[in-house]
């Protein structure tokens, strides 16, 4: 064979390698944009955001110019960053965030279900928030003006709205706990009768107090539970109260009780 045509064949011998490396790499590198796209999107519709970003992040490395993962991306970002603030109570940036994620039509479709419906949760907290902070500040005005009846019946439009242990008003309703028992306290000091606060109104030290729990009979019943095979990790002092009391109206002692908190 003459040396031109031997390198002729030689050439095409490993063009066509190459050629077919190139392909096949393609084709894998497709297979994995495609695989990372998917995940990060069934990581979304878990919740699990942390995750997801990282999957479009690596779709994002298959293909650093694709529109449709950075898309998915940075409305992943942008949702969590929404949940973020919520955590920290910054209600109206939060309302922000989701107000973008919600109008991007073409990114996915869950986020922005997900952030319309945030949005509309955060708009009615953020109006009620405000109108119970007036309420509020008439009620501690009335209370230091020692007009503590008037003071309570402001107290109540807060505490008997259907919403407020929702961990948007923790704040506030805390704050009108606070006042109402203190309100209470006062008027039984000047011979009213006052109902006592019901135990969900109560702090574990409160309601430790109000039932004579010293800290000593806290840690006992800890101990009795733990030894009958109870986590008591996962009851706060609240409920080991309860159960202290339990016991108490039904004449029995911790150790009987134990088998209703395994």
């Amino acid at each position: 064979m003459k040396r031109w045509l031997w390198w002729t064949v030689i050439g095409l011998f490993l063009a066509f390698i190459f050629v077919g490396y190139g392909v096949t790499k393609r084709v894998e590198t497709a297979k994995s944009y495609r695989s990372a796209l998917e995940l990060g999107q069934a990581y979304v519709n878990d919740g699990n955001y942390v995750a997801a970003k990282i999957s479009f992040q690596d779709a994002l490395k298959k293909k650093p110019s694709d529109e449709t993962a950075k898309l998915y991306l940075e409305q992943t970002k942008c949702y969590e960053q929404g949940l973020d603030q919520i955590e920290n109570k910054q209600y109206s940036k939060a309302r922000t965030k989701f107000h973008q994620v919600a109008s991007e039509n073409s990114g996915l479709s869950i986020l922005v279900k997900r952030a319309s419906e945030k949005q509309m949760e955060l708009k009615e907290v953020i109006a009620q928030s405000k109108n119970f902070e007036q309420i509020y500040a008439r009620a501690d005005s009335l209370a230091k003006n020692y007009e503590y009846t008037s003071s309570n019946t402001q107290l109540a439009v807060i505490l008997g709205y259907g919403n407020i242990k929702d961990n948007y008003y923790d704040d506030i309703r805390q704050k009108a706990q606070a006042l109402k028992r203190s309100n209470d306290a006062e008027l039984r000091a000047l011979g009213y009768n006052v109902q006592p606060p019901v135990e969900d109104e109560l702090s574990a030290a409160e309601l430790a107090q109000q039932n004579n729990i010293s800290k000593a009979q806290l840690e006992q019943a800890k101990v009795e539970l733990q030894k009958n095979g109870v986590n008591v990790t996962d009851l706060d002092d609240k409920q080991v109260i309860k159960v202290i009391l339990q016991a108490r109206n039904e004449q029995k002692s911790i150790s009987e009780l134990t088998e209703e908190y395994k």
